[in-house]
């Protein structure tokens, strides 16, 4: 179908919205079954990557989407609670960072159901926005979050702007807003240990202008995966500030919470319109 940018608020040529994955250790005790050593490295976020990460936020004046575990909400409530008291969204990422395209219906239900219910415990709102752990999920998973009251996902890598999309085939006027991110914006690309090589942050920074510079050219839309565990690092800490500081030297750049992107796409004409995902016939 033919490109056609979105028109964002007061004119502005391009939305960044600067997302954050993982705030605890969740994910390491699902594959390690224990939160040290050398491979569980999610204590960091929580001690040291979040509150970094928050500072440069902060100092810039601009908002961000922190996408986080029930498992991790729940334990790190105090930290959470803070993130949000400094103006950023916070969305959900499953309950400890799941295998999600593995899950049966009934497991994915519950699971979204407890996740929601620790984020609002902690909150005092429920989350709006989802973003499947590890950008995985299966037939079943966008259904049950319109079911459960999202009103945005972010786990799909097939499209360069936000868009409409039918929850299922047999559910044609059911639609739930996307916003699709992509690998060249992942930081655990990068910096992750299991990468086949862990790249220098000066190496991630040139890319990600580069991958800025095209957003700002040609589709409108930029939306950065970083995690507090990688890119609250110090030198990786120092790369992203440089970032948004290279970001904020462009006119017409407007730096958005995912909800108010998903809220402000979800009522434009050009917004385009996609089927469920295709499925093999059972």
């Amino acid at each position: 179908m033919p490109f056609e940018r979105m028109t964002w608020p007061n004119g502005a040529r391009c939305a960044v919205a600067l997302t954050f994955d993982n705030f605890g250790e969740s994910l390491d005790l699902l594959k390690f079954g224990h939160a040290g050593g050398a491979l569980a490295d999610g204590v960091y976020a929580p001690r040291r990557g979040v509150e970094r990460i928050l500072d440069i936020l902060d100092r810039h004046g601009i908002p961000g989407t922190f996408f986080v575990e029930g498992w991790n909400a729940r334990k790190y409530a105090y930290l959470l609670r803070n993130v949000a008291e400094r103006g950023h969204e916070v969305g959900a990422h499953g309950w400890m960072h799941e295998t999600w395209d593995k899950l049966e219906p009934k497991q994915e239900q519950a699971l979204i159901a407890r996740t929601t219910d620790a984020l609002a415990a902690v909150l005092g709102r429920v989350p709006r926005g989802w973003r499947s752990p590890g950008g995985l999920t299966t037939t079943a998973t966008l259904p049950l979050l319109l079911d459960a009251g999202y009103r945005y996902d972010s786990s799909f890598g097939d499209e360069d702007v936000p868009y409409h999309m039918a929850v299922t085939a047999d559910r044609p006027r059911d639609a739930i807003v996307e916003l699709p991110w992509t690998w060249q914006l992942d930081d655990a690309v990068f910096y992750g240990h299991n990468s086949a090589r862990i790249s220098s942050a000066e190496t991630v920074l040139g890319l990600w202008k580069e991958e800025f510079d095209a957003a700002y050219a040609m589709t409108g839309f930029y939306m950065p995966v970083c995690h507090p565990r990688f890119s609250g690092r110090p030198a990786r800490a120092i790369t992203l500030d440089r970032l948004v500081a290279y970001i904020r030297q462009h006119d017409g750049v407007w730096f958005a919470r995912c909800e108010e992107i998903a809220d402000h796409v979800r009522g434009l004409a050009i917004t385009p319109r996609y089927q469920a995902p295709e499925a093999l016939p059972e």
